[in-house]
């Protein structure tokens, strides 16, 4: 448990000349994370993958093995070593606040899914409907709730609000990939797209062995659902009212590529430029792309 580490931490070493390591474990890890941050221990939170690099017996669960295993990590990887920080107090509760919306979302839509089937059963279904219409009425009034708590985190924290501002002017970005966005990556000061596409699975990936060879380039379809879905929703609006995306998705259409690629491959860009507005902290620019075709026009 995290409490009972922290109290034998605190009688055998000495923060300055130790770096800690330890899993991502959800709530318990959370809370080690804030008192190391506190304390100003040096702490390396590792992916739960991170010992198949050093052992073949990473199903074997208990807490002695599982700890010698990250110290041996710690020892070989240290120069891959990146220290965390416990996000703040604001960051915390709107990482929670966006969890708690999305399941919400998610049970109005299964809701709605019903609703709309309900035409088709030779039973009764009056009154499960009725019931069904109050909880989506309900939910709906929670969601709203949660956002006007989110929007109000945000315009208190000064570092919140700036990173919000720059973020909105981007395209595709609304108020609810906007607030997603932070609740992501607040904390970090550069974003790697390549890493980012990669992790919630939009970069494509080539096929380089057997009958597969002819099979076009895909993403891997995982990572966070949430995600996937809001970046879905961008790219078909950027694709509908941005002229430099829809000439893009007009263009590739015609020459016989898959819709779902071509709208793929506008996340792809949407990534890297929201990405390069992050680590760059400047707003979006919408003549940019228009300046510079002119230069290059004019250096033809």
């Amino acid at each position: 448990m995290p409490g009972l580490a922290v109290g034998w931490m605190t009688g055998r070493w000495n923060a300055p000349q130790t770096i800690l390591i330890s899993e991502h474990t959800g709530r318990y890890g959370e809370h080690l994370l804030r008192w190391t941050t506190c304390e100003e221990w040096a702490h390396a939170v590792v992916k739960t993958t991170a010992l198949n690099k050093i052992t073949p017996e990473h199903h074997r669960k208990d807490d002695r093995y599982d700890a010698r295993a990250l110290a041996d990590y710690g020892v070989r990887f240290s120069d891959r070593l990146s220290l965390s920080k416990a996000p703040s107090p604001a960051i915390g509760q709107l990482k929670r606040l966006q969890g708690e919306r999305r399941k919400m979302v998610d049970r109005r839509a299964a809701l709605k899914s019903k609703l709309t089937e309900a035409d088709i059963h030779d039973a009764d279904m009056d009154q499960l409907t009725g019931m069904w219409t109050q909880q989506i009425n309900l939910l709906s009034q929670h969601i709203k709730r949660l956002e006007e708590t989110m929007d109000e985190l945000i315009s208190q924290d000064e570092a919140l609000t700036a990173r919000h501002q720059i973020m909105r002017t981007a395209p595709g970005i609304g108020p609810v990939i906007g607030r997603f966005w932070l609740s992501l990556f607040t904390g970090e000061d550069q974003l790697n797209a390549r890493k980012i596409s990669s992790r919630f699975g939009f970069a494509p990936h080539g096929r380089s062995s057997g009958s597969s060879v002819k099979s076009p380039d895909r993403s891997t379809g995982y990572g966070n659902s949430e995600m996937r879905k809001l970046m879905h929703q961008a790219a078909r609006s950027v694709a509908n009212h941005k002229p430099h995306y829809r000439e893009y998705y007009e263009r590739k259409i015609e020459e016989g590529k898959h819709e779902l690629l071509v709208i793929n491959n506008i996340i792809n860009k949407l990534i890297r430029l929201y990405c390069a507005m992050w680590n760059n902290q400047s707003e979006y620019d919408p003549n940019y792309i228009q300046n510079m075709k002119q230069k290059w026009k004019k250096s033809a």
